[in-house]
């Protein structure tokens, strides 16, 4: 009797770990082809905690959803808003109103671009569910450039930075962010 516990007992046990490492492997992020990012530049300046990085904001190219290769700098707002994050990330998925929200409030003077950490199939079909009034760009080889640049070292989802009409990083939030916490920054840099 004492045999048979200890072996269902065990069972379960590597059921458990084998279960976890499954989740674990599936969590990790694929790697694609996708547009490049031209590190031959100059190394950004540094803002606040941002580290310079041999990559410059002029040279980075990323595929929209029509995988048309885009480059952050074609957006000419005095802020420029960059949320990075994914359509299987719940907190991400919580704050896409509220940057809905702003990007529709203050359209005049905030352009907000989703950065996503994901396939294209997997974002488009999510935002055909969940439209959003911004453009978004696909992440993917260029994921460890891309984070070092706006300084998410700790490659944290979701993650947002604020950049100014010089095209300096003068805000990041790692995690969640409001539509308040949003608002007092631009309304602080405009």
């Amino acid at each position: 009797m004492n045999r048979n516990i200890f072996f269902i007992i065990s069972i379960g046990l590597l059921s458990a770990v084998a279960g976890v490492t499954m989740f674990s492997f599936t969590m990790k992020q694929p790697e694609f082809i996708s547009a490049s990012v031209n590190s031959n530049s100059a190394p950004h300046k540094s803002v606040g905690t941002v580290k310079p990085v041999a990559l410059s904001f002029d040279k980075i190219v990323l595929n929209d959803l029509q995988t048309k290769p885009r480059y952050l700098n074609e957006w000419k707002s005095p802020l420029l808003i960059v949320n990075f994050w994914a359509p299987w990330c719940p907190p991400c998925r919580r704050e896409i109103p509220a940057l809905v929200d702003i990007q529709q409030t203050y359209q005049q003077n905030v352009q907000l671009i989703g950065l996503s950490f994901d396939s294209q199939q997997r974002v488009t079909e999510f935002n055909d569910k969940y439209p959003m009034n911004y453009p978004l760009l696909i992440v993917q080889r260029e994921s460890s450039e891309i984070n070092k640049y706006f300084g998410n070292n700790s490659r944290a989802l979701p993650f947002t930075a604020i950049l100014n009409e010089q095209r300096e990083i003068v805000f990041q939030h790692s995690g969640e962010i409001s539509k308040e916490q949003l608002e007092n920054q631009i309304k602080a840099l405009l």
